[in-house]
């Protein structure tokens, strides 16, 4: 039980990543006050948006050293944060009165360390209710990569593919066996990730229906769309700004935050393609998690078919990772860099254009 007594029906989201988890996330905390009318907390105790914290005490010694958010927050050693956030998480809850609360954090879908999220949720929750979007695999990596380089990555994107495309947090199957036995919630709600797939069309309706909140979706606001994707033009001077970073100012990849420029980048009227990877290598993907499609959708979802449709998205998609080193000027106006930056990107992107276009 908790240190306050209290205990609570809980919701915990757990991504994944690039599924809708920051949308869900605005709209949580911008309807806490209709929320808490029908009886559910969404804390502050774990961060004022997304409860990064929840992520952190999960996360090992050696996975904070490499979370910016981590290394550039004020923190204490790892050991006295897992003692002091459980306590100040239990004494909000106790002191909201609530008898539901809601915990999001998409980092806990691929959490190394399963047993620490039933560690932390088992002194308050009565019950624990899991909730997951899982999108198909090769969508997902390509929106990884680009939410990689808004992070500070410099890899192009068929390194970071063949690095990633054979994770096992893309085994849903087997993920979602780990859950159930690791952290063994009371249930484990999957739902697939994409228009077609939620309730209404809307993925704040689908997501207050699998949480079982009955909260009138009319006494709630929606929130602006959140993280738009880049072309890959623009995706692929964050990645030279990045470079430029790393090389000549010293600063390690956890260190770096593109939100502004990624916001400025997003807000463009001159947009383009978006970027991809060769439908052979998207085919392959697939084919490499075909079966553990199939066991989730019979096992969890009760379907005879595959979990996600056959065909994917192309239209205004492209494989050509390249940045003009004569469309440079455009960026640096636009993004208002300053001027003693200027030479050192006009080397990179030079440099990096002179290594390749496409992605084969």
């Amino acid at each position: 039980m908790s240190a306050g007594g209290t205990l609570v029906d809980l919701v915990l989201h757990v991504g994944m990543n690039k599924a809708g988890s920051t949308s869900i996330q605005h709209f949580l905390r911008g309807n806490e006050t209709a929320l808490a009318a029908g009886g559910w907390l969404y804390p502050r105790t774990p961060g004022k948006v997304r409860h990064v914290r929840v992520g952190f005490y999960v996360k090992s010694d050696a996975e904070l050293a490499r979370t910016g958010a981590w290394v550039t927050g004020d923190y204490p050693d790892p050991d006295v944060f897992r003692a002091r956030f459980p306590r100040r998480l239990a004494a909000e809850l106790h002191e909201s009165g609530q008898p539901r609360a809601i915990l999001s954090e998409e980092y806990l879908w691929h959490a190394g360390r399963l047993p620490a999220v039933r560690e932390l949720v088992a002194p308050f929750a009565r019950s624990t209710r899991v909730v997951v979007y899982l999108r198909r695999q090769d969508d997902h990596l390509i929106s990884a990569y680009q939410q990689s380089v808004r992070g500070g990555d410099t890899q192009r994107i068929d390194s970071f593919a063949a690095a990633r495309a054979r994770s096992a947090h893309y085994d849903y199957g087997s993920r979602l066996t780990a859950w159930q036995r690791d952290v063994a919630p009371d249930a484990l709600v999957v739902r697939r990730f994409g228009p077609a797939h939620f309730a209404g069309g809307s993925l704040y309706q689908d997501f207050l229906d699998a949480a079982e909140i009955d909260v009138p979706a009319t006494s709630l606001e929606i929130p602006p769309r959140r993280n738009e994707s880049l072309d890959a033009e623009a995706v692929e001077f964050l990645r030279v700004y990045n470079l430029h970073r790393i090389e000549n100012e010293g600063v390690r990849p956890a260190q770096i935050r593109n939100g502004r420029l990624s916001q400025r980048l997003a807000e463009s009227a001159d947009r383009g393609p978006t970027l991809t990877l060769a439908p052979q290598h998207l085919d392959a993907i697939m084919a490499r998690f075909a079966d553990s499609n199939r066991h989730v959708a019979r096992h969890w979802l009760g379907e005879t078919g595959e979990l996600f449709p056959p065909s994917r998205e192309t239209a205004g998609t492209t494989t050509v990772q390249r940045l003009d080193p004569e469309r440079l000027d455009h960026y640096l106006a636009e993004l208002e860099i300053p001027e003693s930056q200027h030479a050192a990107l006009r080397r990179i992107a030079e440099r990096e254009a002179s290594l390749g276009t496409l992605n084969r």
